[in-house]
């Protein structure tokens, strides 16, 4: 097949730059096929491959009745509902094997919320005004693989500079697109396993790594630190994985109490029960909040065991109150699963400084999680406590082991 790569543009407004870039991008030996977006006017010149009637449609609404509501939102919500679904069909047909955009904070809504909509792997490239700043790129970026590339003056007319970042912005999605990366197909087994993990947390599951792959399994791991758990559930949707090994709950708990490691969305530990994937789960950085730097901390907060991670991270201990709220919300997770599911409770810490003589040991408040996480379980679901620190190869061991006896089952 023929390359192409899919260029979203608001041609309303963003015509002449439009058809600049889709020029450089076919000199280089890829095709385009241009997506217009923008809503006030069609094109003078340029004849985009999908109209801005066709992307209109496709969101829910005529475009002449979505220009007569007034309301930029609403534009703006629907031209990306029709963008996606337009997007969707064509990915599925073939029709293109990478994607494009620029523009302002409206172009990039627009742009990103497309490549979002995209598997893993595809190639994916926005140019933005809003790739730099004080501003989070979370939304733009979500758990996908966008690449965000600052336009660094604003993309209005074509001029030296403009052209210059337009130039390397063609490369990168010319040299992607010919790389021929696409959409992974060879990952997709049985043998793949997802790892939850933290730096608090690394060793055990290094550890568990070591030995799954000893057994011809590959593992990906994913860092809890609010995006990245949520990355491993979408990933599992998509059926990239044969089971899981979620050792580090600390987005659940991080989520619930407002932290800055929360989890972005609140689906955590959702995927693999609903796909009836094997899964081990363990407790594993779930006793504290990453909250800012320590002089940032609440008089409250401030009162509690913690630790300065770094200038501008405080792990602070939960409250048993909090850990008992936080089990029961693991309970109800697991609860709701239609596949093997076992979990392990290492009695001596749930994470580095979560260990006797460490700063943020305190069997009292493990205890409470451990009593409320048992009693709420459904009996179904099996649950051994292990003596022993979450990173402990004692520990490590015996989830690799369980892991293995799901899966021969």
């Amino acid at each position: 097949m023929e390359p192409k790569v899919l260029l979203i543009a608001t041609l309303d407004t963003k015509e002449k730059e439009a058809a600049y870039l889709k020029r450089i991008i076919e000199a280089k030996g890829v095709k385009t096929l241009v997506m217009d977006t923008g809503v006030l006017a069609p094109p003078r010149a340029l004849v985009p491959d999908v109209s801005r009637e066709e992307v209109a449609l496709a969101g829910g609404m005529p475009i002449d009745q979505l220009v007569g509501t007034g309301n930029k939102g609403q534009c703006i919500d629907v031209m990306i509902a029709g963008a996606q679904a337009v997007a969707q069909r064509l990915f599925a047909a073939g029709a293109f094997s990478g994607v494009i955009s620029f523009g302002g904070a409206q172009g990039t809504n627009i742009g990103t919320a497309v490549m979002k909509n995209l598997p893993f792997g595809v190639p994916k490239l926005m140019i933005s005004t809003v790739a730099s700043g004080t501003a989070t790129f979370g939304p733009f970026v979500g758990t996908k693989d966008v690449m965000m590339m600052h336009s660094v003056v604003d993309v209005q007319g074509v001029n030296t500079l403009i052209t210059r970042v337009f130039e390397n912005a063609a490369a990168a999605i010319v040299g992607m697109i010919k790389n021929d990366v696409g959409q992974i197909k060879d990952v997709q087994s049985k043998n793949a396993v997802a790892l939850s993990m933290l730096g608090t947390t690394t060793p055990g599951a290094l550890r568990a790594q070591r030995l799954l792959e000893g057994e011809g399994y590959e593992v990906i791991a994913f860092h809890q630190n609010g995006t990245g758990g949520i990355a491993m559930e979408d990933l599992i949707r998509e059926g990239y994985f044969g089971g899981v090994l979620d050792l580090n709950l600390h987005e659940l708990a991080d989520r619930l109490v407002g932290g800055l490691h929360g989890s972005i969305k609140d689906y955590r530990l959702e995927a693999a029960g609903a796909a009836g994937l094997p899964q081990v789960v363990a407790p594993g950085s779930i006793e504290y909040t990453v909250q800012g730097p320590v002089e940032s901390l609440s008089p409250e907060m401030k009162k509690r065991p913690h630790i300065v991670h770094n200038p501008t991270l405080t792990l602070v201990r939960l409250t048993p109150e909090e850990l008992e709220a936080v089990a029961e919300l693991v309970a109800s997770k697991l609860n709701k699963g239609r596949g093997p599911v076992k979990v392990l409770l290492p009695l001596r810490g749930f994470s580095f400084p979560n260990r006797a003589g460490h700063e943020l040991w305190d069997p009292v408040g493990n205890q409470v999680f451990i009593r409320t996480l048992k009693a709420k379980l459904a009996p179904a679901i099996d649950v051994e406590e292990v003596d022993a620190h979450i990173n402990d190869p004692a520990f490590i061991d015996r989830v690799v082991a369980s892991y293995l006896a799901l899966v021969s089952k």
